[in-house]
């Protein structure tokens, strides 16, 4: 089976287009204001911050200029020895045609560019640990504070009703814990708000709030994903390879509570990126960071006001459960290399470590991209079509992903084209419906 082309950054109908013309720009300018803040602050920091400004702004001429995409140097690569493959791609690539900044593969150059970014750091001693997007996530969960409250406090309230729930009872807490993960950032804190218990979910409204959130989920595996987990003896480990930090990643662990409390699982296992990437994406810092900014009273201020009890229970939660050894933070450089996950087989330690996990979710859009190639999928596709030889691994996989790019696999028949309508009747450009983060997918394999 031949298989389709992957997205281009010249194709002005796919969200790639956009990427490269407006949200990658902005993206280096931001990292320049970092840069230069930080020097700032630290004067010993001006020469070599200086050389790294000169080449972040060099690639802003770059994307202006639509130039050619070079290889890792062989210094750089000895930095780095995992950017070896990338050039490999390049050469495969360019065998289709020339790559070019405004005319190459979207997820390939997205992955380069981060990895290009790094090089600049971790080649000065000085800025080797430095966080080019730190300020911008830690600004970012701060403005989420009322999210965080609500979820605190709803967490509070149902954490004291798991015990004595039944198994109909956890499936429904299964589906509002994972629904809180799904939509992370997007999340509608109509659905969280107050002091909700196991009864109001269960009720009349609770249902219509449930129906109301399930139209905008176009693929939803998840029924069957829970009876497999149910069927099994004994589930003792559930993964997460996570996407963004700050609010996101407060839900996640959110969902990481209810799993370990409720018994579902013994132990949750976080995969997170060892370099900054994809701008949010979590590193292993990032969880240090957020268990210290919500036990710090003064980042949230305002709702340390307004209910102080919850989130400390929140957080000496999510803290005992780390001590403990139930929830493990692991990272691995596979996460940011510009594979597939078809290739996950081909890493030996990773597939091992993955092998022991009786369900391993997949969250947010990159993942996806990268569970199913980014290719030029047919809407129609099947997931286990789309993930290729991933499909036939016996792992368990369960993508949760908000839809904010091109590819979208498992729709029946005519719901592409009943969203372009709807889209465009928002007054938008209609193919860009999976783009715009408004709905989303639960896909789910593992035989």
């Amino acid at each position: 089976m031949s298989l389709p082309l992957p997205y281009y950054t010249d194709d002005k109908h796919s969200f790639a287009y956009p990427t490269v013309h407006e949200r990658w720009p902005k993206i280096i300018k931001g990292a320049i204001d970092d840069v230069e803040s930080e020097i700032n602050k630290y004067s010993s920091l001006k020469s070599t911050g200086d050389e790294i400004l000169a080449n972040l702004r060099s690639i802003l001429d770059d994307f202006k200029n639509d130039a050619t995409v070079r290889e890792f140097t062989d210094s750089e690569i000895k930095l780095n020895p995992h950017l070896s493959h990338f050039n490999k791609s390049l050469q495969d690539y360019n065998l289709i045609k020339p790559v070019s900044w405004q005319h190459g593969p979207w997820i390939f150059l997205e992955c380069y560019l981060y990895q290009y970014i790094n090089n600049y750091f971790i080649s000065k001693p000085e800025w080797k640990q430095f966080d080019i997007f730190h300020n911008l996530k830690t600004k970012t969960f701060k403005q989420s504070e009322l999210g965080v409250l609500e979820l605190c406090k709803r967490y509070e309230t149902l954490s004291q009703q798991i015990e004595k729930a039944n198994e109909e009872d956890l499936h429904l807490l299964f589906k509002e814990f994972i629904d809180i993960s799904l939509w992370g950032n997007a999340t509608d804190l109509s659905l969280l708000a107050g002091n909700v218990t196991l009864e109001d979910i269960k009720s009349v409204q609770g249902a219509q709030v449930r129906k109301k959130n399930e139209e905008k989920i176009i693929v939803n595996d998840l029924d069957k994903a829970w009876n497999e987990l149910k069927l099994g003896d004994g589930v003792d480990r559930y993964d997460i390879v996570l996407d963004n930090s700050g609010f996101e990643l407060f839900a996640d662990l959110i969902l990481s509570l209810f799993l370990l409390d409720s018994k579902l699982t013994k132990e949750i296992h976080l995969h997170c990126k060892e370099i900054p990437w994809f701008v949010s994406d979590t590193m292993p810092k990032d969880f240090n960071d957020l268990l210290k900014q919500l036990k710090d009273e003064s980042f949230f201020n305002e709702i340390y006001q307004k209910d102080r009890e919850a989130i400390q229970v929140v957080a000496s939660k999510i803290e005992s459960y780390h001590k403990s050894g139930q929830i493990i933070i692991q990272s691995d450089p596979f996460w940011t290399l510009d594979y597939n996950y078809w290739f996950i087989p081909n890493f030996k330690d990773l597939y091992k470590n993955l092998q022991n996990s009786n369900l391993i979710i997949f969250k947010g859009d990159l993942n996806y991209r990268k569970l199913t190639g980014d290719l030029q999928w047919n809407k129609t596709t099947s997931f286990k079509t789309a993930i290729q030889d991933l499909a036939t691994t016996n792992l368990p996989i369960l993508s949760l992903r908000t839809c904010k790019a091109d590819v979208v696999v498992g729709l029946p028949q005519g719901l592409n084209e009943k969203l372009i309508k709807e889209y465009e009747s928002m007054g938008e450009n209609g193919e860009f419906w999976s783009s715009s983060g408004k709905w989303a997918v639960i896909s789910y394999n593992k035989h």
